[in-house]
Order: C-alpha cells, then sequence, then structure tokens
C-alpha cells in the first residue's frame, strides 16, 4: 500500500516521540523522537502545500464584497500548481557523463533504468519543489523478491524526514514511512543511520525490529533540495507565503467577477406609477421576480389618473475593474515565480515578439539552471552509492568522483535557431563535425544521438571500404602500371625493402 499524501501521515496519536519501540538502542530511540518531532512539525504546512497544488483550497473570504450565497462556490485557481509544474518541466534530465568513460560501461545506464528513474525524477523534482525538500535512498536490492540489485527510492516530505549534519553538510539520519493502514496509521517504517538501516514493522501485539548494517560510513540518503542556504538546508517551497496570499487574493477576485457576471446579464429595472395588474399571470398570481425579469413582452395600461408608467433600469457595474485587479495579480505572481504573464491565462493586448518572449523566459530559465546543478549534484551522489553498493567497495573510488550529471538545454529552442547556433560553433572549432557534442546542442535525446553517430560510423566505414576498392582498381589499370614502369629510382637511393 502506498502512502497517501493527506491521508497517511504519522497521526500524533498513534505514533508520538514517546512512544517506545522494543529492541531500539537507547541512541537509536534518541534519534527516532528527533525524526518523529521534526516530521509532525513540518506536517502541517506541507498539506497546506500540497493543497494549494492540488487547487484544492478554499476561499478566504474578506466579509465584504462576495454575498454569503456564493462564498462556497467552487471556484478554482491552477497558479500555485503552474508555479511549480513551469520550472519542473524545464529540468529534462539526459543521463551521466565522465572524461574518458562511459556512464553505459560502469553499469549506470542499466542501474538507472532498472529503477525506472526516467520517470521516478522528475516526480521527485516535484516533490521538491512543492515542499522544499524530497528524499533519495540508494540501498541494496531484494533480487530474489523482483527487485534490482541497487534499489533507488525516492520519497516525498509527505512522507518521511530527516536530521541535517551541518559539520559535515549532509543527513545523518532519515526517517520513511513505507506503508500505512487504511486509516493512515503507520505500519512499516523505515530509520536510515550511518551504520545501519532499521525496518520497524507494527503488528497487534506490537513491533518488529529487524536491521541490515552497511559498511558505507555515511547516511544512503541524499537531498533533493530546491533553494536552499546557510540557514534552510532542507530549502525553501516553490508554493511560498506570497505565492499563497497572491493565489488567495486572485481566487477572490475571479470570484468577485462571477458575481458580477450575474448581475451584469441581469441588470435591474425600475417601474414607477405601475400597479399590481402588471405582475401577476393569468390566473391572477403574483409572478416570481425571475419570471417578471425573463419576461418576453412588457405591456403597461395607463393609470386611473391617464398617465403612462415610467419604466428605466439601473446601469450595470461593468466586471471590467476586477479583470483589471486579476491582470495585476497575474503579473505581481510572474514576478515572484518568473512564470510569464502568458502562461498564467492573461493575454497581453499586442502580441509578443520572439525576443521579448525569450527575455520573459530569462528569469526562468536562470532558475532552471541553478536548480540542475544543485539535482545534479543529488543524483550523481545517488547513483556513486548505487555503484558503491554494487560493487561491495569500502570508498568511492577518485576517478568516479568525476561523475556528472547531464542536462538538457531548458531553453526550448526552435530547430532553425539550434541549427545556426551549431553551425556557427562547428565553424569556429571544426572538429566538432565529428563529436556527439554537437548533436546535444541540437536539442536532440540520447537516444537519437546514439543513432546518428551510429549511422555516421557506418558511413564513414562504407568510405573506407570504397577507397580501398578504388585504389585496387588504379593499380590494375594499365596507364597506371606503365607510368609506374618509366619511373627512374634516384641515384645511391636503395631500393625499398620487399613488403
Amino acid at each position: 500500500m502506498n502512502v497517501p499524501l493527506l491521508g497517511g501521515a504519522i497521526s500524533p496519536v498513534t505514533l508520538t516521540s514517546g512512544t517506545q519501540i522494543p529492541d531500539l538502542k537507547p541512541d537509536e530511540q534518541n534519534t527516532l523522537d528527533k525524526l518523529i518531532r521534526q516530521y509532525m512539525k513540518k506536517l502541517a504546512r506541507n498539506k497546506i502545500r500540497q493543497t494549494y497544488y492540488d487547487s484544492k483550497n478554499l476561499i478566504k473570504d474578506l466579509g465584504i464584497a462576495i454575498p454569503p450565497e456564493m462564498v462556497n462556490i467552487e471556484m478554482v485557481l491552477g497558479w500555485p500548481a503552474k508555479a511549480v509544474d513551469g520550472l519542473a518541466r524545464r529540468n529534462k534530465m539526459d543521463g551521466f557523463v565522465i572524461p574518458g568513460g562511459s556512464s553505459l560501461e560502469m553499469g549506470i545506464d542499466s542501474m538507472w533504468n532498472a529503477n525506472d528513474m526516467d520517470i521516478e525524477a522528475p516526480q521527485a523534482h516535484t516533490s521538491a519543489y512543492i515542499h522544499s525538500c524530497a528524499f533519495v535512498a540508494t540501498t541494496k536490492g531484494d533480487v530474489a523478491s523482483g527487485e534490482p540489485d541497487v534499489l533507488i527510492t525516492t520519497r516525498s516530505a509527505m512522507s518521511g524526514t530527516a536530521l541535517w549534519d551541518r559539520r559535515r553538510r549532509r543527513l545523518s539520519a532519515h526517517l520513511a514511512i513505507v506503508d500505512t493502514s487504511e486509516d493512515g496509521t503507520p505500519t512499516v517504517l523505515m530509520m536510515y543511520l550511518t551504520d545501519v538501516v532499521i525496518t520497524m514493522t507494527r503488528f497487534t501485539l506490537g513491533w518488529k525490529v529487524e536491521r541490515r548494517k552497511h559498511s558505507l560510513g555515511r547516511l544512503p540518503v541524499e537531498l533533493l533540495v530546491h533553494k536552499p542556504n546557510l540557514e534552510r538546508p532542507f530549502g525553501a517551497s516553490r508554493i511560498s507565503r506570497p505565492v499563497m496570499a497572491l493565489a488567495d487574493s486572485a481566487l477572490r477576485t475571479a470570484v468577485r467577477m462571477e458575481v458580477s457576471a450575474e448581475f451584469y446579464s441581469s441588470p435591474q429595472r425600475w417601474i414607477m406609477g405601475a400597479d399590481e395588474s402588471m405582475f401577476m399571470d393569468a390566473e391572477g398570481n403574483l409572478k416570481t421576480q425571475w419570471q417578471a425579469i425573463m419576461g418576453r413582452l412588457w405591456a403597461a395600461g395607463r393609470t386611473e389618473e391617464g398617465d403612462l408608467p415610467e419604466v428605466g433600469t439601473f446601469a450595470a457595474a461593468s466586471p471590467q475593474p476586477h479583470s483589471d485587479q486579476l491582470r495585476t495579480l497575474a503579473t505581481q505572481f510572474s514576478g515572484e515565480t518568473s512564470i510569464p504573464v502568458g502562461s498564467l491565462g492573461v493575454v497581453q493586448d499586442n502580441p509578443s515578439s520572439s525576443d521579448a518572449i525569450h527575455a520573459a523566459k530569462e528569469d526562468l530559465l536562470i532558475e532552471a539552471e541553478y536548480c540542475n546543478q544543485v539535482f545534479g549534484t543529488t543524483w550523481v551522489r545517488a547513483v556513486l552509492t548505487g555503484l558503491q553498493i554494487r560493487e561491495n567497495r569500502d570508498s568511492i573510488p577518485d576517478e568516479w568522483r568525476r561523475l556528472r550529471a547531464k542536462w538538457r538545454n531548458p531553453a526550448t529552442m526552435s530547430q532553425s535557431s539550434a541549427g545556426d547556433f551549431v553551425v556557427k560553433l562547428i565553424q569556429a572549432y571544426p572538429k566538432l563535425q565529428d563529436s556527439a557534442v554537437g548533436l546535444e546542442m541540437m536539442g536532440w535525446d540520447e537516444t537519437t544521438v546514439a543513432r546518428a553517430m551510429e549511422d555516421m560510423r557506418k558511413a564513414a566505414l562504407a568510405g573506407r571500404v570504397d577507397g580501398i576498392l578504388n585504389a585496387g582498381r588504379q593499380v590494375g589499370d594499365p596507364n597506371v602500371i606503365e607510368m609506374a614502369s618509366r619511373r627512374t629510382p634516384a641515384e645511391n637511393v636503395p631500393d625499398a625493402p620487399a613488403q
């Protein structure tokens, strides 16, 4: 059973820092208590941010402009999710590279594919943007049960937490909620320490503790963090307080627009000098307000004094001010998240040029490049831990430490622009025309680059074979033989040895 995002959290009633688990050592119990306290401390805010990402946040009514009947209207706004996904979609990981080596030969590609990391890694990036961080655990897999030999597991902050060692600048302990019951009570917990991984399984009569020692000398868990700093090593959420405040304001504005549209569609009318008969149906019953408003034909007779009733309409308020306010909020939201205003559903008056579109995305591209650098360090460490586990090494060799993560360009260039750039680059560095680097700069994925390089290799080999055959044909040409027989060796030069 997977841990639900909102319903599968540790309950403060069923599991607290005072809960004693048998067979745990005193220092292990103390570490578990710290982990649980930190998890519970961050859980409420993590739930709120998840709610905003899922567009399930309720409107925060100020009690002024929105009628009570329309406070519970089902109005949603996807701006917080756009702030996360708009950046996450630009983190395009394209494998690993190492100078003088190959990730394929090192077995990294097979390990990555065996854990479906092409699908898992983007989800981990999204989770890190929502909750400020995510966790990547690398352990030895149970091959007999169908797991790969090296198991790479990603977890969100909704199902785990960790302690930070400031001196060593890495994690010192990690708690993961692996499984829960239907009511959300944790049934399987895993605590990762620097020398052992402890699995705690809950049964009716208590807890069962299992230990699996390791010789890594460090925690087999890495922190995937967004926007870390010295005071906040676990980073900051992409759904920040300003983002939530602006989303609340925009949601209220959207509801006010809906209310204004209702009144704008049915403007209020007034009649001076009318009698009750004008509002009666054929049976003499008083019409409802809706029937009176929607009447196809209005007719009024003269009064007893012979005067005609006066009919008029109150001017309805235009929804344009609300639209302008929503545009202003979208601009502020764009400044906070670097998401272009056009991506928030606000249409500009004039179409933007290509340079203006690129300038609008520049801040987002800079943010994506920075996140790629931070995320790449985490993925390299996780992969190196997997290689160390698989090779059963006590330490990581120095040649492995040159491994780097490879990312695609976060800017989605057009094919023509990318082609012009590569042509100019090859003109400056001609040797790049035989390298895969130029094809990668075209924005091609790894599979396409590999196919192109293989086709070029076959074409070059075929060219060499044709050259050899042509040379053989030229040697058999009578004219060539005759010219060769006329050649007179230079004096005092010995004949060349026989080949």
